[in-house]
């Protein structure tokens, strides 16, 4: 069992990095085509090659492109792609015009990401402070004080270094096609690949400190007016956008104003970051949801409402609660209701009322964050609940493991426990590497993850809070127990007891790093303080909790002390079998049948038929085999 976990966790790992490198091979192909786009004016001119050196690049990455594009995984866009890279191959060997060359490489850049999404987004708000130190440090030599590509080594370098500041090219970049330029290098030039010594943050802080080195304040502040005035704007030109999008396309589809609204947001990126941003992106997948819908295309209409819960409300929604719990469970109860009406095709008429109630959940939510970020008062309250909530139920298993070994003297049990939360921690830190770095988990497969993790959790703690009932009032097995503890537990119930107190720890771990990690995101530097203030405070708790649950356990008598575990273990499997139902149910593999009763997230209580019916048919099973275990004992 062990060797097949590890070969497991070996897949799941081989899997991560293989899409690690299929969203590197993204960002490389949205680099090249922003590339021919912007450096193609130095290579011809008005059908004549002006730069022979410049051309064979052209020729160069034109072919890489179309190479590239065919080694994409499959996708409902990419015969379009394909389409497009042999047309502007074909355009730069002919040495077509340099606006041809611009349409075509920007009907490539959106199809690219509209068919295969943003690589990778900034998980907060650029440090614009500490980028420019950068800058300084790192690229002013090559592109200069202020960025137009004058500086002291840029006379030896071939070709020359960007100008930041020439605006026909900052019309063509994208902050994504920076970032991956900063990321990865461009081969053959002076520009190195920054990704071994920066952090991802610092790497999206220069792509944003570089990309807005064109925007005069006139242009800036015409955009802030814009924003300002025009609501409409400030909801379609949401992060997204802004990283994904060159300013050159922005103006031609939106015209001047939203022009002007992106350089303002390269400039001053915070209003970026707030957690608005989730709220927009729920109503955003909430509208799409019901287009879908009404067009028929009801898996579109499915995907949609789940990523409006999972990737948008879900990551504001411990915020929501520490400031208005009721708020909170308005709002998760109407967008299980849309899904539910997706999933049983109702009539789109009742799709959209449904979807009008979860809208206006969502403007409750955001009235009640504000639009100023967190108090300090609500991040502590937020923060402390997120790591007490998720830690407790974790160590109620562990404490209650290891209580029962320590009484009974079995010190190679315990350290197999004491393998399994620890080795729980380093895969949690694995995790957050992951997250913070190489892989953005979706909110399908942190639902999938922590569901299945519910699921086998639940089923474990069923069996072992039997295995201790099964023997609280044999007299004899608890007399050899404490003589020979270590022989009694076979090695097959140790490993057991460990693995119990891995996928404890572990699905609580991976939760909670999700949550914080939006958390961060919410706060300002202000308030960042009262984040750790509320994990400390948080951590205070479960340490009394835990000590007064070992100084109670190891004071009853160890019939007693197993009749009292088993029961506490069973209440466990039934709630983690409730959590891990709605996980499932959020990642969209199990359907929906919404009831009107209220949601108890400590008890695992949520409103739906499937999930009910599961906690109530666990609640049965146990109740007879308690009985039946009683009635054996009894005669």
């Amino acid at each position: 069992m062990v060797k097949q976990r590890g070969c497991q966790l070996l897949v799941g790992l081989m899997v991560m990095m293989a899409a690690t490198v299929v969203r590197a091979d993204q960002g490389a192909l949205v680099q090249l085509v922003e590339y021919i786009g912007a450096d193609y004016v130095n290579a011809v001119s008005d059908g004549a090659v002006t730069s022979a050196d410049e051309y064979g690049e052209m020729q160069e990455f034109s072919r890489l492109l179309a190479e590239g594009i065919a080694k994409l995984p499959a996708s409902d866009g990419k015969a379009e792609l394909s389409d497009q890279a042999a047309r502007l191959r074909d355009a730069v060997s002919m040495k077509a015009p340099v606006t041809d060359i611009k349409a075509l490489t920007r009907a490539i850049h959106d199809t690219l990401v509209g068919s295969y999404g943003i690589p990778v987004m900034p998980r907060s708000a650029p440090d614009l402070a500490r980028a420019k130190q950068l800058y300084r440090e790192n690229c002013m030599a090559c592109h200069g004080a202020r960025g137009q590509g004058d500086g002291p080594a840029a006379a030896a370098l071939e070709p020359a270094p960007t100008d930041f500041t020439d605006i026909d090219r900052y019309g063509d970049r994208s902050l994504l096609g920076l970032y991956t330029t900063i990321s990865q290098g461009v081969e053959g030039t002076a520009m190195a690949a920054f990704a071994p010594s920066l952090s991802e943050s610092d790497r999206w802080g220069l792509a944003f400190y570089v990309g807005s080195r064109a925007v005069s304040p006139s242009l800036a502040e015409h955009g802030k007016q814009a924003l300002d005035q025009d609501m409409p704007l400030k909801r379609n030109l949401d992060l997204a956008d802004v990283i994904a999008r060159s300013p050159g396309d922005v103006r031609s589809q939106q015209g001047e104003s939203a022009y002007a609204a992106l350089g303002y947001l390269r400039s001053t990126p915070a209003p970026l970051f707030s957690q608005n941003r989730f709220i927009q992106l729920s109503a955003d997948k909430l509208t799409e949801a019901q287009q879908a819908y009404q067009a028929g295309n009801y898996a579109a209409a499915k995907a949609a409402a789940l990523s409006a819960y999972l990737d948008g409300f879900e990551m504001i929604e411990q915020q929501v609660a520490a400031m208005d719990p009721a708020t909170m469970r308005q709002a998760e109860s109407r967008f299980m209701a849309v899904r539910e009406a997706i999933d049983n095709r109702r009539a789109p008429e009742q799709v959209s009322d449904r979807v009008n109630a979860a809208q206006r959940a969502l403007e409750e939510a955001a009235s009640v964050l504000g639009g100023q970020g967190l108090s300090p008062a609500a991040t502590f309250s937020a923060s402390f609940f997120i790591l007490f909530r998720e830690g407790l139920e974790a160590l109620l298993v562990v404490a209650a493991l290891l209580t029962f070994t320590r009484k009974a003297g079995a010190q190679r049990a315990s350290r197999h426990i004491h393998y399994g939360w620890l080795a729980a921690l380093l895969a949690g830190g694995l995790t957050w590497y992951l997250a913070s770095t190489l892989i953005t988990f979706s909110g399908a497969s942190r639902e999938l993850t922590e569901g299945v993790a519910g699921l086998i959790a639940a089923g474990i703690l069923f069996y072992v809070g039997f295995w201790m009932h099964s023997n609280s009032n044999s007299q004899r097995w608890l007399g050899y127990i404490r003589d020979k503890v270590d022989s009694a537990l076979g090695r097959g119930t140790v490993w057991t007891l460990a693995f119990v107190a891995f996928i404890s720890v572990y699905r609580e771990i991976f939760e909670t790093i999700l949550f914080y990690q939006a958390l961060w995101t919410q706060v300002d530097g202000q308030t960042q303080a009262f984040l750790f203030y509320g994990i400390g405070a948080a951590v205070l708790a479960l340490a009394v909790v835990s000590l007064l649950f070992f100084r109670v356990g190891m004071t009853l008598p160890l019939g007693v002390f197993f009749r009292v575990t088993s029961l506490v273990l069973l209440v466990l499997s039934v709630i983690l079998l409730g959590k891990g139902i709605a996980a499932l149910q959020e990642a969209g593999l199990i359907s929906v049948m919404h009831l009107a009763v209220p949601t108890v997230d400590w008890l695992g209580v949520y409103p739906t038929v499937q999930g009910l019916l599961a906690q109530l048919l666990a609640v049965v099973l146990a109740v007879l085999l308690w009985w039946k275990g009683n009635r054996t004992r009894s005669t």
